[in-house]
């Protein structure tokens, strides 16, 4: 946090930490893991956002639009029009599905898998600049307790 004259407020390790503190401390977090990215980003040609769409075609392969939205937790028209703009670049094609002539898949080019293989070369060196100061078993603790805070979110918020 900021103090009032824009220096960085010092923190203490062993300060009590109430629930507003750590969701702060998260989404400062979150903010600076994007700023990271972002400059990481420069130059690719990639809209903040489209890195993501990479990824995970790169890991799910051809997906619907509808599945894709999903899986990137945004809405279908968001996710259309973000491939839409990425078909545009040559990132991503369209494709019919040979199970059913009614559902078009979307898939990485070549040119879209070359930056997705980019956007993972990115995102490791962007991790160890912010881990750099953890250790491994730090890691696997931070990593666990955070995916089980985005698990106890996700399911309040679906009560």
């Amino acid at each position: 946090m900021t103090g009032g004259s824009g220096e960085q407020a010092e923190w203490s390790e062993d300060a009590p930490a109430d629930e507003a503190d750590v969701l702060v401390a998260l989404r400062f977090a979150d903010r600076a893991a994007r700023k990271a990215v972002a400059e990481e980003l420069a130059g690719t040609g990639l809209h903040t956002g489209q890195e993501l769409v990479l990824a995970k075609l790169l890991h799910h392969g051809s997906l619907p639009v509808a599945r894709l939205a999903k899986v990137l937790d945004v809405e279908v028209p968001t996710a259309t029009k973000t491939t839409q703009r990425m078909e545009a670049a040559g990132l991503v094609r369209r494709v019919k599905s040979a199970a059913d002539a009614r559902q078009v898949g979307i898939e990485l080019t070549d040119r879209g898998i070359e930056l997705a293989h980019t956007v993972q070369q990115i995102y490791d060196r962007a991790g160890r600049r912010a881990l750099a100061h953890l250790t491994p078993e730090d890691r696997r603790v931070l990593r666990n307790l955070l995916w089980t805070i985005t698990s106890t979110l996700e399911d309040v918020t679906q009560l």
